[in-house]
């Protein structure tokens, strides 16, 4: 947002200058937002609640690309005050990034390295599990059983491991009936003989489950107990973000650094105006006491591009970016007002020249000095004599008021 405060104009523009010398000597911030990062960082407020580990992963990368950049700048040789201010404002989350990477995977997967207590559950796991397999596969491909079974397949069943018997043969099978298919011809039976091992292994999962629980919850709450420290990342995360396009759009269209003037001057000297494909460069100037500028030309002259230019590089300015001109010195205005093409309406029973006079008026009302009044083609939309002495009367009106305007 363009600021209407001299002190914050000149701060951002250093700030933009600052970031693009950084970047003339040294490499990007390597910061990283990945999916998922701004739910996780509103549900570190919930107390309580574990992030889920790819929103740990993300997190983590954020931090550590965050991290990273504060690295960078600290490291680079020259000085660079404003990045350097900002990167003094982070403090270290090595631990609990280590932490996270050494538990999670990429993928979001809960390594076994988690803890030895998840090591060890997920070691009996995958005893239970095989000495399981095992059993039904004795069953399935056994002589005197595998007659009962309407395919020698292991499949699972309400989260148990079952065999899918004929439904004649249910007797010659002992176990538990988890369901039939959809026929009736087939059971899903759980042998006799597998039960105990299919219970040991739901408690194991169940036990499993409250370790992941508990890890999960022990590395959010290590980001979570350092609220102050997280909001600070955010922040320079989002500046040195803002600060890097801002760098980086100067260096694309050749921007230079305006100067801030408190005399009333408005001087743009070379200006391109950035949407126009090979635009002419222009000078646009006011020197006190003039604080008005009346362009005239032939259609396709080019006199709209040089009011857009002007209004666009004093917000472009005050937004913290560079122009692209050869020099600019400009006032720091309050207000910026442009009255630019043809506003008919039909729903609001707007003529063009009536729609001009409504902007106009409110342009009046919320005048708010230093102030830049852009007024295109002024009195036209009515018979020409007329429009041209309200021209004259408008263009009279905006300068006793004190705006600098300029007008075609």
């Amino acid at each position: 947002e363009p600021a209407a405060d001299p002190r914050t104009f000149a701060a951002r523009q250093k700030s933009t200058t600052d970031t693009v010398r950084f970047l003339e000597q040294n490499a990007g911030f390597p910061l990283r937002a990945g999916q998922g990062l701004v739910g996780a960082l509103e549900e570190l407020a919930i107390e309580g609640r574990p992030l889920d580990p790819l929103a740990l992963r993300a997190l983590a990368d954020f931090v550590d690309s965050v991290e990273r950049s504060r690295a960078g700048i600290l490291g680079a040789k020259g000085e660079f005050p404003v990045l350097s201010a900002l990167a003094r404002r982070l403090t270290s989350f090595k631990a609990e990034i280590g932490a996270v990477r050494e538990a999670i995977d990429g993928s979001g997967e809960v390594l076994d390295a988690a803890s030895p207590a998840l090591r060890g559950i997920r070691e009996s796991l995958r005893q239970r599990r095989q000495r399981l397999r095992q059993t039904l596969e004795q069953f399935a491909r056994g002589r005197d059983t595998a007659k009962y079974l309407q395919e020698e397949v292991i499949t699972e069943r309400n989260g148990r491991f079952v065999l899918l018997v004929r439904a004649e043969h249910r007797a010659n099978v002992p176990g538990i009936v988890h369901g039939s298919s959809a026929s009736g011809a087939s059971l899903f039976l759980e042998p006799a003989a597998t039960v105990e091992i299919n219970n040991d292994i739901v408690e194991l999962e169940e036990r499993e489950r409250e370790e992941i629980f508990r890890i999960l919850l022990a590395l959010t709450d290590r980001f979570r107990h350092r609220p102050g420290d997280v909001r600070a990342v955010e922040e320079v995360a989002a500046e040195l973000d803002v600060l890097q396009s801002r760098a980086r759009y100067s260096t694309r269209v050749g921007g230079v650094e305006p100067t801030f003037v408190a005399d009333g001057s408005f001087e743009l000297r070379g200006a391109r105006h950035p949407l126009v494909e090979q635009p002419v460069p222009i000078d646009v100037v006011l020197d006190p006491p003039s604080r008005v500028l009346l362009i005239t030309g032939p259609n396709t002259g080019g006199k709209t591009v040089a009011l857009k230019t002007a209004g666009l590089f004093a917000l472009m300015a005050q937004a913290g970016l560079h122009v692209p001109a050869a020099t600019a010195r400009l006032p720091v205005f309050r207000s910026i007002f442009a009255d630019i093409g043809d506003e008919q309406s039909i729903a609001a029973s707007l003529s063009t020249f009536s729609a001009h006079i409504s902007n106009l008026v409110s342009m009046d009302r919320a005048l708010d000095l230093p102030s830049l009044v852009l007024l295109d083609e002024v009195g036209t939309g009515t018979d020409p004599n007329e429009g041209g002495a309200l021209a004259t009367a408008l263009v009279q009106h905006f300068r006793q008021r004190g705006a600098h305007l300029i007008a075609t």
